[in-house]
């Protein structure tokens, strides 16, 4: 599985920075929302010598007015030309009608619809111009039934798609919205009853969706996951949301999140080709913080801190990942696994009790 992350632009941290010291930490993909930030990116990604989820925004009501009218081929064309390779353009994301409030939102069959048109007339257009580039679209967990299986009118928009991409938290709307949910964050790094509840009921729901998507023989993206690591926040200049992280918890809970879907995926043929974090560094600006939705957790997602630093050593995760998916179902004993832990931690320059600790096993 590829690993990838959003990384923001929001604050005086540059994007080039930050694209760089995240290639460096073993991701090897960033997710873009806008044009705009993808041709801001391009040279950087280009340096690091990572690749690029694109995103084309999308007007969710004149989506279901008349899908026509969001046709951009020249966007399109902007995408293959920034010279970086794209792992896939999502034709929107987490599109909505009747709100953005949990209780409000919904995905209607006619934006099922509008996007099924509008990716199919997309194929068309790049298959005649020579472009291979896969297209999505970007689904958050409205779009299943109260039993968690896809609401019937989404099949034709599945069926346009080249590629399926599913945003998915082991989170409820408790561990989402207002200041509480810094208390369900705390709780879910702590707590391992709560965490082990909240983890198998993703698990639950990635199989279900997993095994509902086996007929149709597309590949799956995570097109975003992760959870937060704040234990606590406080205000700085009357305003700003600060969270307060345990990074060495978060670092051992996210080992087990990751190795959770990694089970999954081997158990549906690696057709998960990809996880992308919601956010590369901790964003205080992020617009959901203070609208509607009143969720100041989003502040807390960042695989590093507000200031780039990462919380946990991530390319130490990344090598896990890939050795455990060449072993398939081997068992790694404790001597091979130290061994490993042992040269990852010297490739990186980094202690071996401090590699060990990170990725949860208890050096002796």
């Amino acid at each position: 599985m590829k690993l990838g992350a959003w990384v923001h632009d929001h604050d005086n941290i540059s994007l080039d920075a930050q694209i760089a010291l995240a290639g460096e930490n073993g991701l090897q993909a960033i997710r873009s929302y806008h044009i705009a930030y993808a041709e801001k990116a391009a040279p950087a990604l280009k340096r690091a010598g990572m690749s690029l989820f694109a995103d084309m925004w999308i007007d969710a009501e004149a989506l279901a007015k008349n899908w026509r009218s969001q046709v951009k081929l020249e966007e399109l064309t902007r995408y293959h030309d920034l010279g970086v390779p794209l792992e896939a353009i999502c034709v929107g994301n987490e599109l909505r009608q009747g709100g953005n409030t949990p209780a409000a939102k919904q995905f209607t069959a006619r934006l099922a619809f509008g996007l099924g048109n509008l990716i199919a007339t997309y194929r068309d257009w790049m298959d005649a111009q020579g472009y291979t580039t896969p297209l999505t679209y970007a689904m958050e967990e409205i779009v299943f039934d109260r039993e968690g299986y896809f609401n019937e009118w989404l099949w034709p928009m599945i069926d346009a798609c080249d590629i399926i991409s599913i945003n998915s938290y082991p989170m409820g709307d408790r561990a989402w919205f207002t200041f509480d949910a810094f208390e369900e964050s705390r709780r879910f790094l702590y707590d391992s009853r709560l965490r082990n509840d909240r983890l198998a009921l993703f698990e639950l729901r990635l199989r279900r969706t997993l095994q509902e998507l086996e007929p149709a023989h597309k590949p799956v993206i995570l097109s975003e996951t992760g959870f937060p690591s704040a234990v606590g926040y406080h205000i700085e200049d009357d305003h700003l949301v600060v969270p307060e992280s345990d990074n060495a918890r978060y670092g051992e809970v996210m080992r087990e999140f990751v190795d959770l879907i990694r089970r999954v995926n081997s158990d549906y043929n690696g057709c998960i080709q990809a996880i992308y974090f919601y956010e590369w560094r901790d964003n205080l600006y992020h617009h959901k913080i203070g609208n509607e939705e009143q969720s100041p957790i989003h502040a807390a997602f960042g695989l590093s801190d507000r200031f780039g630093i990462p919380k946990f050593i991530m390319k130490v995760m990344k090598r896990l990942i890939i050795i455990a998916a060449q072993c398939r179902g081997v068992q790694l004993n404790a001597p091979t696994l130290r061994d490993l832990i042992r040269s990852l931690s010297d490739a990186n320059r980094t202690d071996f009790n401090l590699v060990a600790g990170r990725v949860g096993f208890e050096p002796t």
